[in-house]
């Protein structure tokens, strides 16, 4: 039964992103990207597929495997689609989904994807390129390899009042990337 409700929770909070992106949320949107980058790194690690870092279907790699229906998940996916999502974040909605079918997981990892939904939640999704994650036109997190992140800080507060903090300091450090002004 718990696997139905994470499935349906997860669901429920796609079917609420707006794919638009929101400028106004770099600095969250980054920091979150870079989070999962990190518990990524934790994962691949674990289960032995680093060469599959960083954007991959942990799922698939846990065992026993786990997986949803395959039309149920294309359904979902065909859903965000239409309103707006790009194909790496349906193939990442895919990894999430997946991962909601699991019903245990290695002892000491954190969930893997609650960063990305958040990212998603906040505004959008991202894209790939040249080796880095890209946060709209702003920022590119270089990639590089899995042993660079995995001793990043971890983000223990992913609240919107500690996400907004997040987006408030990018802006004044940023403030012609945010397109904020300045403040005397």
């Amino acid at each position: 039964m718990r696997v139905e409700t994470n499935t349906a929770e997860l669901v429920q909070r796609l079917n609420a992103v707006e794919w638009s992106e929101r400028i106004d949320r770099v600095g969250s949107r980054t920091r979150l990207a870079q989070e999962y980058l990190r518990r990524s790194a934790l994962w691949a690690r674990a289960l032995g597929c680093t060469n599959r870092w960083p954007y991959f279907d942990i799922a698939a790699h846990v065992r026993p495997p786990a997986a949803l229906d395959e039309e149920y998940v294309e359904s979902v996916l065909d859903a965000l689609a239409d309103r707006g999502a790009n194909y790496l974040d349906r193939s990442i909605a895919r990894y999430m989904l997946n991962f909601t079918a699991l019903q245990t997981w290695p002892e000491g990892l954190p969930h893997p994807f609650e960063p990305l939904v958040r990212l998603f939640e906040r505004g959008g999704g991202f894209a790939r390129e040249a080796g880095s994650t890209r946060i709209g036109a702003v920022v590119g997190i270089p990639e590089a390899s899995w042993e660079r992140h995995i001793d990043r800080s971890p983000l223990e507060d992913m609240s919107d009042a500690a996400l907004d903090r997040l987006d408030d300091e990018w802006a004044e450090a940023h403030p012609r990337r945010s397109g904020s002004t300045p403040t005397t």
